[in-house]
């Protein structure tokens, strides 16, 4: 996706700014080629600047708009791991 592409989807998406900014920062994190992506809300609310409440509700919101979709993970022992977020 190019940037113009990218810019256009984004601002186009009826949520909030600061979901807009992680949006972008999501979209960025893909690098482009690929819709997945393994990122933790505390990850991302140190890169972005938010706090990490911030960063879980903004993900809601995205979800709730059906931009994103949160898959939480967990390993054997029980742990939770980095969420997979597919970017829709």
């Amino acid at each position: 996706m190019n940037d113009l592409a990218r810019y256009k989807l984004i601002a186009g998406a009826a949520v909030p700014p600061a979901a807009k900014l992680l949006y972008g920062y999501l979209l960025d994190s893909t690098g482009g080629r690929h819709k997945l992506v393994y990122l933790s809300s505390t990850k991302m609310a140190i890169d972005v600047g938010f706090s990490p409440s911030t960063v879980c509700r903004n993900l809601h919101r995205l979800q709730s708009k059906g931009l994103i979709r949160i898959m939480t993970r967990y390993s054997e022992e029980g742990i939770q791991l980095a969420n997979q977020i597919t970017i829709l």
